[in-house]
C-alpha cells in the first residue's frame, strides 16, 4: 500500500495537499489490484473507475474553458481540434509521466511488459486523480490544478500523426459533408481492462475496425487505418 512518506512526496509534486487523503489513495489502487483477490470486490464497483468517469468530465470542461478564452479567433472546428489533442490518452500519459504517477500507482504489473505502466492504466490514472481532486476540494482546486498541469502545453502543435480523427473529419467535411460513422463493435476482456472494437464508416470506405484499450483509442486507431490507406495510393 502507499505509505505516508509517498503521501507526502506526491502531494509536494502535484502542488496540492488533500483534505481527505483517502480521495488520494482511492484514486491511486487500481482495480487490477483485485483480481488475485480471493474475495472481489462487491459487484464489481471499484472507486478508482468512479473517480476516472467524473476525472474525464472534468478535464473535459475545464479544458474546453482554457482553449475557449485563450483562442478567441478559433471557430468551432479548430476548438474542438485542439479539445481532442489536449485530452487524448496519449497527452495524458505524458502529464502523468511528467509528475511520475508511476511511482505511486498501486496495480497488478503485466509480466509481459516489464518497462512502464502500460499508457492505458496511467492515462486512466490521471484522470482519476484528477477526479479525487474534484471531490476533495471542488471544482476550482480542480481547475486549478489543470489549468497549471495543462497552461505549458496549450500552444502546442497539432500534428496528422497524433490527430488522425481530426485529419479525417476534415476529408470527409470537405468532400461530402458528412462526419466519420463510429460505432461500438464488441466489447469484450475484464472490467478493470476492457477491449473496445470499433467499426468506421468514412469516405468510401466501410467497417474499418480497430480495437483499443477505449473507444477514444480505438476510434483513433481506425481513423489512422483509412489515412494510411488514402496515403498508399
Amino acid at each position: 500500500m502507499i505509505t505516508i512518506r509517498q503521501i507526502n512526496k506526491i502531494q509536494k509534486i502535484l502542488h496540492y495537499k488533500f483534505n481527505n487523503i483517502e480521495n488520494l489513495k482511492n484514486s491511486l489502487i487500481h482495480p487490477s489490484i483485485f483480481k488475485y483477490k480471493q474475495k472481489p470486490k462487491l459487484n464489481n464497483i471499484y472507486e478508482f473507475e468512479r473517480l476516472e468517469f467524473l476525472g474525464d468530465r472534468v478535464l473535459g470542461l475545464v479544458v474546453a474553458s482554457l482553449i475557449f478564452k485563450k483562442f478567441n479567433d478559433y471557430n468551432e472546428g479548430d476548438l474542438s481540434k485542439k479539445f481532442s489533442f489536449l485530452v487524448q490518452k496519449d497527452f495524458l500519459y505524458k502529464i502523468a509521466l511528467e509528475v511520475s504517477l508511476e511511482n505511486y500507482l498501486i496495480y497488478i504489473k503485466n509480466k509481459k511488459k516489464k518497462s512502464r505502466v502500460e499508457k492505458s492504466i496511467l492515462a486512466d490514472s490521471f484522470e482519476s486523480l484528477i477526479g479525487a481532486i474534484y471531490v476533495d476540494g471542488g471544482y476550482n482546486k480542480s481547475f486549478a490544478f489543470i489549468k497549471r498541469m495543462w497552461s505549458p502545453h496549450l500552444n502546442k502543435l497539432i500534428s496528422d500523426d497524433v490527430d488522425p480523427k481530426s485529419k479525417l473529419q476534415e476529408m470527409t467535411q470537405k468532400k461530402y459533408k458528412k462526419l466519420p460513422e463510429y460505432s461500438l463493435f464488441k466489447k469484450e476482456g475484464p472490467s478493470h481492462s476492457p477491449k473496445f472494437t470499433i467499426s468506421l464508416n468514412a469516405l468510401s470506405f466501410k467497417n474499418i475496425k480497430a480495437t483499443g484499450n477505449s473507444i477514444r483509442e480505438a476510434e483513433k486507431k481506425a481513423a489512422k487505418k483509412v489515412l494510411n490507406i488514402l496515403n498508399e495510393k
